[in-house]
C-alpha cells in the first residue's frame, strides 16, 4: 500500500495513492511518499531514479531492533522505533524507516503506525505547522514518534503512584511484583530512547537539514531528553521502593524470627528440667511419687515466668 502527499510551495497539499502522483509533482514541491511493505515485492515498485541504495532497501525488509542514521551517496536513511497501539504490549514497537533527500521523503513501515496516521491527519488539518520542505516532514513524523511515548509514561506514574498509595497505607507486600515489572519497562524504555536520541544529533547535523529545520529538532531533542529523565527518575523511585519493601519484609522475619528465639529460651530450662527427673535412676528423689511430678511442672512454671519477667525488665520483649 503507498499513499502519496505532495506539498507544493503555496501551502497546498495534494493527496493520492500510489506513485503517479509523486512522479507528476511539480519543481520545488516536496513528495511525502508513505509505503507499507512487508517483503522486498512490495518495494520494487519504488522508481528507480530516487537511486535508494540497495542495503538500505534490505533494511526496510528485515527486522531492525536498533534505530540508526546511515548516509548514502544520494539520501540519509532513519530507522526510529514507533509504539504498536494495535497490541496490549505497552512496549511493543515498529521500525519506522525513512529515507530522505532534498524534496523527498519516504517512510516504510510494515504494519500501520498511529504516529505516521497523525502526521497525515495534521497535513490535512495544518499544513503551515509541518511546512514544505523534506526535513520538515521528516522533523514531524519523528516528534509523532516521540509523543506517542508521553501518555505511556503518564500512565505509568500514576501506576507508581497507585502502587506507592497500596505500599504505605495498606503494608501491601505484594506490589513488589508490579513495582519491578514496571521498574523493568522504564528500563526498557529508557534504552530505547537513547539511541534514538543519537539519531536526531547526527539528523541535525546532516546536510538535509536547514539552519531552520534544526530548531525543530532540537525540539524534538529536548522531548526525548525529558522522557529519558522521566523514565530515569521513575526508575529510582521503582528501586527505592523495592528498597523499602525488602526493609519491611526483614522487619517481619527479624520479628518472626525474635518470637521464636523467646519461646525456645522459655523451653530450654523446662527441657533441662524434664531431662532430668527423666534419667533412669532409682536414687531421684520422689520419683515414684506425686510430688515429684508436679514438683518438676512448678519448676518449668517458674523458670519460664523467671525468664519472662527478667526479658521485660530488659525491654526485649
Amino acid at each position: 500500500m503507498i499513499r502519496t502527499r505532495v506539498l507544493l510551495a503555496d501551502g497546498h497539499v495534494q493527496v493520492g495513492d500510489g506513485l503517479a502522483l509523486a512522479r507528476s509533482a511539480p519543481v520545488g514541491a516536496t513528495v511525502w511518499v508513505d509505503v507499507i511493505a512487508s517483503n522486498a515485492e512490495d518495494l520494487s515498485s519504488l522508481p528507480g531514479e530516487w537511486r535508494f541504495h540497495h542495503l538500505a532497501l534490505e533494511d526496510c525488509v528485515h527486522e531492525q531492533r536498533r534505530s540508526k542514521y546511515e548516509r548514502f551517496p544520494a539520501h540519509a536513511f532513519v530507522v526510529v522505533h514507533a509504539l504498536n497501539t494495535t497490541t496490549d504490549d505497552d512496549l511493543d514497537t515498529l521500525a519506522l524507516r525513512i529515507f530522505i533527500r532534498p524534496g523527498l521523503v519516504v517512510s516504510v513501515h510494515e504494519r500501520p503506525i498511529s504516529a505516521v496516521d497523525r502526521v497525515e491527519t495534521l497535513l490535512r488539518e495544518d499544513t503551515e505547522r509541518i511546512g514544505q520542505s523534506a526535513d520538515r516532514v521528516l522533523y514531524a513524523l519523528i516528534d509523532s514518534v516521540v509523543d506517542e511515548f508521553m501518555p505511556l509514561l503518564d500512565r505509568w506514574e500514576s501506576q507508581l503512584d497507585a502502587l506507592e498509595t497500596r505500599a504505605d497505607e495498606h503494608r501491601d507486600l505484594s506490589v513488589m511484583d508490579e513495582v519491578v515489572a514496571l521498574r523493568r519497562n522504564l528500563l526498557v524504555l529508557r534504552r530505547l530512547m537513547l539511541p534514538q536520541q543519537e539519531v536526531v544529533k547526527r539528523v541535525m547535523d546532516s546536510p538535509e537539514t536547514t539552519e531552520a529545520g534544526k530548531i525543530y529538532f532540537r525540539d524534538v531533542l529536548d522531548h526525548m531528553d525529558a522522557l529519558a529523565d522521566s523514565a530515569q527518575l521513575l526508575v529510582e523511585v521503582c528501586h527505592g521502593m523495592i528498597q523499602v519493601q525488602v526493609e519491611r519484609v526483614n522487619e517481619r522475619l527479624n520479628k518472626t524470627m525474635k518470637y521464636m528465639a523467646i519461646v525456645s529460651t522459655l523451653l530450654l530450662p523446662m527441657t533441662v528440667i524434664s531431662g532430668v527427673f527423666g534419667m533412669n535412676f532409682d536414687v531421684i528423689p520422689n520419683q515414684h511419687s506425686a510430688l515429684g511430678f508436679y514438683s518438676a511442672i512448678a519448676m518449668m512454671v517458674v523458670s519460664a515466668l523467671a525468664l519472662m519477667i527478667w526479658f521485660r525488665f530488659r525491654k526485649w520483649v
